[in-house]
Parts: C-alpha cells; sequence; structure tokens
C-alpha cells in the first residue's frame, strides 16, 4: 500500500504532539495542593493569608488553600473526615483538640518534623498525650487577663479584696453600671476561680486522667462566682460574652475579664488608655485565680505522606521562622512559640504583649487530654444550674460531676478498639 506524502510529512509533527500531551501531566506532577483549615477571627485568617502569599512566591509549586470553620464545626468536620479522606491537610487550631485527634487517630505525632526549631518547652508539652507530640505550636496564650482604663484605675487590683472594693464604688445598677463583666456561665472563666481555691479540672490517676469536679475547691469557687453577683453585686446577674465586652466598651464595667484574644481588639476600641493585668490573688487564700492557658497549634493529618507531607514541611518550617513569630508577636499579640522569638528585643517595644507574657506566668496549660472535654460538659451544666438557682451549690457540684463521669464513659473505648 502505497504511504500518502501527507503523512509521512507529518508524521514527526504528530510524534512531537503526542510527547507534549504526555509530559504535561508530567510537568506538573510535582506540584502540591495542600487544604488549611482555621477557627479563627477573621483577622486572624487575613493575617494567615499573608504568610501564604509570602510562601508560595518561594515555594512556586505549593498552593496552600485556607478554609475558615467555627470552632465545633472544624473538629467535626474533621474527625468525620478520617472516614472519607477528605479533611484538610493541615489543622491550625487550640492544643486541647490534640486528645480528640489523636484518640481518633486523625493526626500524626510532629516530632520528626520540629527539626532544628526551638520551642519553648511549655508549649512543647500542650499537646503532649501518650508519650507523643501531635502539634507544632505557633503561639502560647489563650489566658484570661484583667482589663480596665488607665484614666479609670491608678493601679490594678493585686487582690480579690482590693478589685471588690474598687467595683463597689464604681458600681450604680439603676445606671446598669457595674464593677465587673465577664462570661460568668463559661466555665472557661470559673476555673480561674477553682484553681484560687487549690482546685482543677482533670487529675492523673495511674496512667489516666479523672474529673474531678465535686471537689471542696469547686464548691468554694462556684459559692464565690455566686457571691459576686448576689453578695457584693458587682456582677450583672445575667451576662454572656458579648454583654461583658460591650459593657466595658460602653464604660459601664470598671473591669473586664477575657483572653488575650481580645487585646488587638480592645486597643483598637480604646486606644492607649486600655490597660490589662495579671488576674488578682484570691484574698481568701493567697494564691492567685488560676486561668487555662492554651495556644495555636498546627496538626497534620494522619494520610499525609510522600510530597505532600514535604510540602508541609516545608510549610510548617516557614510558619517557625524568625519572621512570621515576629508577626504573630506584632500582628495578632499573641506569645511566639520559638525560644528565638521569645529573645527578640522588639518584643520590649509592644508593651501590652510583655505584660500579657508576665500573666501568662500564673497560667496553668489547659490539659490536652480528650477527658477535659468531659469535663467542660460537666461545668457547664453545673456552673449554669447554680447561677440559675434551680440546685444548690453542693447539688450543683455532684451534677456537673455526674454529668462529666457519663460523658467520660462515652468517650473512652477499649483498648483493642482503639486506633494505634
Amino acid at each position: 500500500m502505497k504511504r500518502s506524502w501527507w503523512g509521512f510529512v507529518m508524521r514527526p509533527f504528530f510524534h512531537v504532539f503526542i510527547f507534549l500531551l504526555l509530559m504535561k501531566p508530567l510537568h506538573g506532577a510535582d506540584r502540591v495542593t495542600l487544604s488549611l483549615w482555621e477557627q479563627d477571627p477573621p483577622s486572624v485568617g487575613q493575617e494567615i493569608d499573608k504568610w501564604i502569599t509570602v510562601f508560595q512566591k518561594n515555594n512556586p509549586k505549593i498552593r496552600i488553600i485556607r478554609q475558615h470553620y467555627e470552632n465545633e464545626t472544624l473538629r467535626t468536620k474533621f474527625l468525620r473526615s478520617a472516614a472519607t479522606g477528605d479533611g484538610a491537610d493541615i489543622v491550625y487550631g487550640p492544643n486541647d483538640v490534640a486528645g480528640v485527634f489523636s484518640r481518633a487517630g486523625v493526626v500524626q505525632p510532629v516530632e520528626a518534623f520540629l527539626g532544628k526549631m526551638k520551642f519553648t518547652e511549655t508549649s512543647l508539652r500542650m499537646t503532649a498525650v501518650d508519650g507523643k507530640t501531635w502539634g507544632m505550636p505557633l503561639s502560647e496564650g489563650a489566658h484570661l487577663l484583667l482589663y480596665y482604663r488607665k484614666s479609670q484605675v491608678k493601679k490594678p487590683p493585686q487582690t480579690t479584696k482590693e478589685l471588690i472594693e474598687l467595683a463597689q464604688a464604681y458600681q450604680d445598677p439603676k445606671a446598669r453600671r457595674y464593677g465587673l463583666a465577664f462570661y460568668m456561665t463559661e466555665p472557661f472563666w470559673f476555673i480561674p476561680f477553682m484553681g484560687g481555691f487549690g482546685g482543677w479540672p482533670l487529675v492523673e490517676k495511674k496512667e489516666t486522667y479523672e474529673v474531678t469536679i465535686n471537689t471542696d475547691a469547686t464548691r468554694k469557687g462556684l459559692q464565690y462566682l455566686i457571691d459576686l453577683r448576689d453578695k457584693w453585686k458587682i456582677t450583672p446577674s445575667e451576662c454572656d460574652f458579648d454583654c461583658a465586652k460591650s459593657l466595658f466598651l460602653s464604660k459601664r464595667a470598671l473591669f473586664h475579664i477575657s483572653g488575650d484574644w481580645e487585646l488587638n481588639n480592645l486597643h483598637d476600641r480604646i486606644g492607649d488608655d486600655l490597660a490589662i493585668a495579671p488576674l488578682p490573688v484570691l484574698s481568701e487564700t493567697g494564691q492567685r485565680l488560676t486561668p487555662m492557658m492554651g495556644g495555636r497549634f498546627l496538626y497534620i493529618n494522619a494520610t499525609a505522606k510522600g510530597p505532600r507531607l514535604e510540602a508541609i514541611r516545608k510549610f510548617m518550617e516557614f510558619l517557625a521562622s524568625a519572621t512570621i513569630q515576629k508577626r504573630i508577636a506584632q500582628q495578632l499579640a499573641s506569645i511566639p512559640a520559638t525560644v528565638e522569638a521569645r529573645q527578640d528585643p522588639a518584643l520590649k517595644t509592644l508593651p501590652l504583649l510583655k505584660q500579657s507574657m508576665e500573666a501568662a506566668h500564673f497560667a496553668r496549660p489547659m490539659p490536652p487530654q480528650v477527658e477535659m472535654r468531659a469535663a467542660w460538659d460537666g461545668m457547664r451544666i453545673m456552673i449554669q444550674r447554680a447561677l440559675a438557682g434551680t440546685e444548690s451549690v453542693d447539688e450543683a457540684a455532684k451534677t456537673g460531676q455526674k454529668a462529666a463521669d457519663e460523658a467520660l464513659a462515652a468517650l473512652r473505648v477499649p483498648s483493642s478498639q482503639a486506633k494505634k
């Protein structure tokens, strides 16, 4: 059969076309797209986007897509993704999810990725569960502070007795003006009072953790909470997070207890008149009110491996760099997690952050163990019932312990069923 001259001429071009067609997917095979899920306010998300932009510029073959979810949504969605395999490559979140994520087997330990990065011992301990570290620390904090205005308070109270006296002199219930405003029904705000009386919600016993709610320290802390409202009358009868913040911003609350995550926001609204201090010493015991401390950490999907895992490692090293750690301090008013960043002279020019770091010395790390979730559930029920008056302090403490024990039984699984 006689060959067509046209086919003879075009054959080399056809081979080149097929070669290029086959090479196109190979050319993009070394490109990696990572998904990052976070749960922070929009301002933090915008800052993370800036980190991502710089990183992608220096690493053009790695693309990172950020997605925002609310706290509980992120946790439950990521846990469900273990079955479907479509979860985030990286989760940017608090330390208290370490126990839940590690127990579910949806994340992998990070020791192998820390390399020469030098983090503070405290930050590394905050995601340590079962002898392994599950999250790479980016920042420390999330501890409660005492907020006030310099123009209204010359010297912050050192004890609760001083705080109550200043608050009583300021308050005027008829004008809806109070001495102190904070989120009274949320257990995170109750923890400092429990700690001030020598209690703590989780205790390690024989290689496991038990919830310790129904204790004398808890009952005293709970009664103190009620006395702030009913005996000394320095707090509103009911007030959630937004209510307390609004009262402080409008000068209808002299003092405000909230987390370090509010530093930037409140400073933007109040300016240099804003001041902070550690929570005061509990006059009844001589012990300081003891808030919990957490921070922000990076968790790696358990299924990540190969080029995907290498891309994650590069991004983690970038976030631990001096440049980003410095931005965490300057732009987010958060305490950096690396030793190098802590020693940066520039931090001394940030007075509020410096004071926040000093206050963090009086905080205790939030337990990352999964049992802490049961403690939160039990304490929330206890506080709400005691403040509402539906149960006495003693009854509410027992109810809280029972609720926590029931939640704890549901959380624990036989070792044969646990993912290793």
